[in-house]
């Protein structure tokens, strides 16, 4: 399955991304980086209260500890859209959980269809030697009668 290209597969990606980072950690830019969008994926994801938005007051805590290099990463200027620092809350553990557990569902049903084929095909083989052996001994019988 190549969920990578699709929404679906790339919010996975930065979900489990802030997960490693639960509870302690604030991020900025992953989801943007996986998502390719900016404000729009931030404002759905904190609606839906998935990610926990920082207050201006821990924005500038938190710009303080960059270094200059991430901090000229940072887009500032009243023309630019902000740059968002954020959490994953638990609802967003969660959904990674989930989105996670539906990838190892979806491929245990893969390997239990599979499994369920080989099942088939050695039932046949069964069969099919059960038969050669039984016709095997009547041919024994009947040269024995003779």
């Amino acid at each position: 399955m190549v969920d990578s290209e699709t929404t679906y597969g790339k919010l996975k990606k930065g979900l489990i991304e802030l997960a490693e980072g639960y509870p302690d950690f604030m991020f900025f830019g992953k989801i943007e980086y996986f998502l390719g969008t900016r404000e729009i994926s931030i404002k759905v994801l904190a609606k839906d209260k998935i990610i926990e938005l920082a207050s201006k007051k821990e924005e500038k805590i938190l710009n303080k500890k960059l270094s200059s290099e991430q901090l000229s990463l940072l887009r500032k200027g009243e023309k630019e859209k902000p740059d968002y620092w954020y959490r994953l809350t638990a609802k967003g553990v969660d959904l990674a959980n989930s989105m996670i557990n539906l990838e190892h569902s979806e491929r245990m049903t893969g390997h239990s269809k599979k499994m369920l084929d080989y099942t088939k095909s050695i039932k046949t083989l069964t069969w099919v030697i059960v038969s050669v052996t039984i016709l095997t001994f009547i041919i024994f019988i009947i040269s024995l009668i003779n």
